[in-house]
């Protein structure tokens, strides 16, 4: 998808929902705040348009944003796609897993181009 010295972008493997994103800061931090200015400058700017990027390919009203660090104590971003029409209980069957779209092949590619495009 999107790789640089600083951070990645890939689609997640779950696919709980189409277009579901991972934003990984490459070197071993846990928290945003962790960073320096010039590097939380760096890690925003990514994030911005790589979600841009995940609302126009899916067509998706909104982004869900969630940083956990539970299974693994490092910095990263989960960005979820979703409609804005979703309440509460969507989303989180979403974030749980509970929830499987079908692996799209061509959107893959549709997403590697735009997140390639948009942030290389």
């Amino acid at each position: 998808m999107f790789e640089d010295d600083r951070v990645a972008i890939a689609l997640h493997d779950d696919w709980s929902v189409r277009g579901h994103a991972m934003m990984i800061w490459k070197d071993h931090i846990e928290n945003i705040s962790d960073l320096s200015a010039a590097e939380l400058e760096h890690f925003a700017r990514v994030y911005h348009n790589a979600e841009r990027a995940l609302l126009r390919i899916t067509g998706a009203d909104r982004a869900v944003m969630l940083k956990l660090g539970i299974a693994t104590p490092h910095l990263h971003l989960h960005i979820y796609p979703v409609s804005a029409a979703l309440d509460r209980a969507a989303v989180f069957g979403i974030i749980d897993g509970r929830t499987r779209e079908p692996r799209d092949t061509a959107f893959v590619e549709a997403a590697r181009e735009a997140l390639t495009i948009r942030l290389g």
